[in-house]
């Protein structure tokens, strides 16, 4: 079962590490977010933009050459005739310069020689042409149009798509190219947040934008090769990479980003953050350790004064009934004997009883505590007449000093009980003064005193703080005395050597009470 300390201490973890952990859950969710919009939406966006581009413009081009290679036209009759040539060459420059690209065109007769173009003579890349290898190899075994990245000299590859030219008996006549520079491509897709990469089926970088992200082979890097929305390193720099497939498989488009400092900036961010952290939990945790043993040291406290506030009424209360049965019965004969004196009697008792349960006043002042006890000495003396000597020795200076309740009479009535001398006389002195800032109070008898052996015992009961059924007066005034003030205050004991009982009061000199 908890301790009260430890349900304090796991309530003010809980409170005050929520809203820390909170922050740092928030933090997380944003840090993803982040990602989650600034890289991954958006390569998503744009490499779904550039492949749109890219398939658009092969698309457009192969509709181009397809609808040359249906018109049947005899690419070798063209050396015959002049006023054809200039009719399809501004078909066809028409055709190109609808997108004003920069891309070229040539017509091609079925030995691979040009029969026209936009140009004076064929690109240096795409020489030699001829039937056994690159684009006329695949033109002349099929009929639709076909796409191929050559490459050009400078490094870049320029995309040719073209189409065989056939006559209406199927026969092969020629063939048709157009010619799209790769800056042309390049300035379609280029993105300002991220790099394109465009592959061909055989691993081979046709198109990039950007850095270099190919080896010395023309080949896709194999940290990048086959990668779709994953993070990967290259050349020791991090990037975000995704991909997506054209041409019917044929080609493969991948967005490359570079989140190297992305990643830093986040890493510092959740770095602070877990800093933040790592020097406010222990703050906090000392905090809630020193808070919860503050509220526990406080309940406990609130407690311990409850349970003195109940022993002090308790004390309080107690009112010697040998006092009271002795004091009626004085009164029961006194009535026969002397009628005055037994209502002087009851004058004095009823007095004093309304003394002892008087409101929630708890302290008053010396001098009104010593006339409710001279009441009591006055009902005394009616018991015992002229045995009983009772003498005061009290500096006025003092009876401003606010005191406990009858805090006297219990002391007095002690004396009075075992304070016999051996000539059957009672005397008891009472002295109060001003010592060290404290007051002091005696009440000193003449009589036998308490043998050494007793004297020890009542001692180590007024230490200990046992509660006997002897000498309750006194163990009662002295544990009042340490409930209110602290236990460097109380009741001692002594038999002087002259004879007698020496009880000695020690309390604060205050003019104002405490609250308890």
């Amino acid at each position: 079962m908890k301790t009260l300390q430890e349900e304090v201490r796991w309530s003010l973890t809980k409170y005050a590490l929520l809203p820390v952990l909170l922050l740092m859950l928030v933090g997380l969710i944003l840090v993803g977010a982040s990602w989650k919009h600034y890289v991954v939406n958006l390569s998503d966006e744009r490499r779904m933009l550039a492949a749109e581009v890219l398939a658009g413009e092969i698309h457009d081009y192969e509709e181009r050459a397809e609808r040359v290679g249906q018109m049947h036209i005899d690419p070798a009759a063209l050396y015959l005739s002049g006023k054809k040539k200039a009719e399809l060459y501004a078909y066809l420059y028409h055709e190109v310069n609808i997108a004003h690209d920069g891309t070229m065109f040539f017509l091609l007769d079925a030995e691979s020689h040009m029969v026209l173009g936009n140009r004076d003579a064929l690109p240096e890349h795409l020489m030699p042409l001829n039937t056994s290898w690159g684009i006329l190899r695949r033109l002349v075994r099929q009929e639709d149009p076909t796409a191929e990245f050559v490459l050009r000299n400078d490094g870049l590859q320029d995309l040719v798509i073209g189409s065989s030219m056939r006559g209406e008996d199927g026969q092969l006549q020629g063939y048709i190219l157009f010619l799209v520079p790769a800056e042309y491509l390049q300035k379609s897709i280029a993105s300002p947040y991220l790099d394109f990469v465009l592959e061909d089926r055989f691993g081979n970088v046709c198109l990039q934008t950007g850095r270099d992200y190919g080896s010395s082979l023309h080949k896709m890097a194999v940290e990048l090769h086959g990668s779709d929305h994953v993070l990967t390193v290259f050349h020791k720099q991090q990037y975000y990479v995704t991909s997506v497939p054209l041409a019917a498989g044929e080609l493969t488009l991948y967005t490359v980003m570079p989140v190297s400092g992305l990643l830093q900036r986040y890493a510092l961010g959740i770095s602070i953050l877990f800093a933040v952290l790592a020097f406010l939990i222990p703050i906090l945790l000392i905090s809630i350790r020193r808070e919860s043993q503050a509220r526990a040291k406080a309940v406990a406290e609130e407690e311990a004064r409850a349970v003195a506030i109940s022993e002090v009424r308790r004390l309080e209360s107690q009112f010697n009934p040998h006092f009271l049965f002795n004091t009626l019965e004085n009164i029961k004969f006194m009535v026969r004997l002397d009628p005055e004196a037994a209502q002087r009697m009851l004058v004095d008792l009823s007095q004093l009883l309304r003394y002892s349960i008087k409101g929630k006043e708890r302290f008053v002042e010396l001098v009104e505590d010593l006339a409710y006890t001279h009441s009591y000495i006055e009902i005394q003396k009616y018991r015992f007449g002229k045995r009983l000597v009772y003498q005061e020795d009290i500096s006025e200076d003092v009876y401003d000093c606010l005191v406990p309740r009858l805090i006297f009479q219990p002391v007095i009535e002690n004396a009075i009980r075992y304070g016999i001398s051996a000539d059957g006389v009672i005397r008891v002195a009472v002295t109060a003064a001003r010592q060290k800032g404290n007051l002091k109070v005696t009440v000193q008898d003449q009589g036998l005193g308490l043998p050494e052996k007793r004297l020890q015992e009542i001692r180590q009961m007024l230490s200990e703080g046992a509660d006997p059924a002897v000498h309750t007066g006194i163990y009662n005034i002295h544990r009042r005395l340490q409930l209110l003030y602290g236990r460097s205050y109380g009741l001692k004991i002594d038999c002087p050597a002259e004879g007698g009982t020496l009880i000695v009061l020690t309390l604060p000199s205050r003019k104002e009470g405490i609250d308890i």
